[in-house]
């Protein structure tokens, strides 16, 4: 009886000895022809090792949130007349989604507009105290530009002996009675000016409360304030709303959105903005997106001794969702490795071993496959990153793993 003995190259001593246990058992006796004949081969797929990218990188759980919502209130009391969208709809910044019958009655407008009536018609009767004042002023002001012409010519005949002193006294004091009457004039014209002023700033002010009347009365159309999806709406049709109560809908832009993420203080040297991070559905495992570190906090939480980082992710499909549950796998380092396919892991024993391609045919000139040990390191993707065991080059078996055996034939498929 013949034993052969296979031992892996380049394996560590852990890695040697249980190559050396898997080799002796998957070898046995070849006494008889029959044992010369060839074997059936098994089809297999084969992949050539290549040096790959590989990464260190640590995953943490967190929940998405949209990089901006903006609850919509209402902005006067009344029952909701229409609603023109759907909860899920997509948005844009200034549509109308809603319309409002405000809670206003007419008597309050009309109100408003007979006091319009009665400021302007005090308006005009201001106006025309004012030309009346104006028309006294001009009146005093002509008799007494007659007097100031008369007096001098008085005197001159009172001096010539023409006309009597008694006469001349009549005159001036005529001239100081009118002089008097231009100033009492003027303060006339003063004084309905100012009411002329009054009167205006009322028609303005009665205007206005008209204006503001009117908008209550006429419905309000509800706006989008930003473009997004429409989230549930918590009101319906015919809903009594006022100003500054619980919103009347929601609207979320989705195109972004951010992960907040606490990361242990023990990696603070490591952390940095720019860093990649990639999202991992938490049930099958698949990467949803890829983002950055756009904040690194500058201080620590004292009660878990965390950092708090935000990470940004593009979401063109919306297939992420505000609130969402997700893993976040940071990534610190990259550098050349080996990656294998987690399908072409085998465990024995609770250690990892693949199906590696002899480097010489057996007797019949069979390719055949050895049960060989490896150290895996983390997953990336669908595939473990090798520590030890294999090398660039090295050939393995990635499909029909639980048909083979330590020594088998293989059919290589292309």
């Amino acid at each position: 009886m013949r034993i052969q003995l296979t031992v892996q190259r380049r394996l560590s001593p852990f890695l040697l000895g249980t190559a050396l246990s898997i080799s002796l058992l998957g070898t046995g006796c070849r006494s008889t022809p029959e044992a010369n004949a060839a074997i059936p081969s098994i089809p297999v797929k084969l992949e050539t090792l290549q040096t790959a990218t590989t990464q260190e990188s640590s995953e943490f759980v967190g929940n998405l949130e949209a990089v901006q919502i903006v609850e919509i209130l209402p902005e006067s009391n009344g029952r909701i007349e229409q609603i023109l969208v759907e909860p899920g709809q997509e948005v844009d910044a200034g549509q109308v989604i809603m319309v409002i019958k405000p809670d206003q009655s007419l008597p309050d407008y009309e109100a408003a507009l007979a006091a319009v009536d009665i400021a302007t018609k005090e308006h005009e009767n201001a106006l025309k105290q004012l030309d009346i004042a104006k028309a006294k002023q001009d009146s005093a002001s002509s008799e007494l530009e007659l007097y100031d012409t008369y007096v001098p010519s008085a005197q001159m005949l009172v001096e010539e002996g023409a006309l009597e002193q008694l006469r001349l006294d009549e005159i001036l004091q005529e001239q100081v009675v009118s002089r008097n009457n231009l100033i009492t004039a003027g303060e006339q014209v003063a004084a309905a000016e100012i009411a002329l002023a009054q009167a205006e700033d009322s028609i303005r002010q009665a205007q206005a409360q008209a204006d503001a009347s009117l908008v209550s009365v006429q419905f309000k159309e509800v706006y989008a304030p930003i473009s997004g999806v429409l989230d549930d709406l918590p009101v319906k049709l015919g809903d009594f709303v006022s100003t500054g109560q619980t919103a009347v809908a929601k609207v979320a832009q989705m195109e972004a959105l951010f992960l907040n993420i606490e990361v242990p203080s023990n990696r603070s040297m490591q952390l940095r903005t720019g860093l990649t991070v990639e999202l991992i559905d938490p049930t099958s495992k698949e990467q949803l997106a890829t983002g950055s570190l756009t904040f690194v906090s500058p201080t620590v939480n004292t009660e878990g001794q965390t950092i708090l980082t935000k990470a940004r992710f593009r979401n063109p499909d919306g297939n992420l969702r505000d609130g969402q549950n997700v893993q976040a796998r940071i990534i610190w380092e990259t550098q050349p490795g080996l990656l294998i396919p987690t399908t072409a892991i085998s465990q024995v024993g609770g250690k990892s071993f693949v199906f590696l391609v002899d480097d010489e045919p057996n007797e019949n000139e069979q390719e055949v496959v050895r049960l060989s040990p490896v150290e895996l390191g983390a997953i990336q993707g669908n595939s473990y990153q090798v520590m030890a065991g294999l090398e660039a080059g090295d050939r393995i078996a990635v499909s029909n793993i639980l048909k083979l055996r330590d020594g088998v034939p293989i059919q290589p498929e292309s």
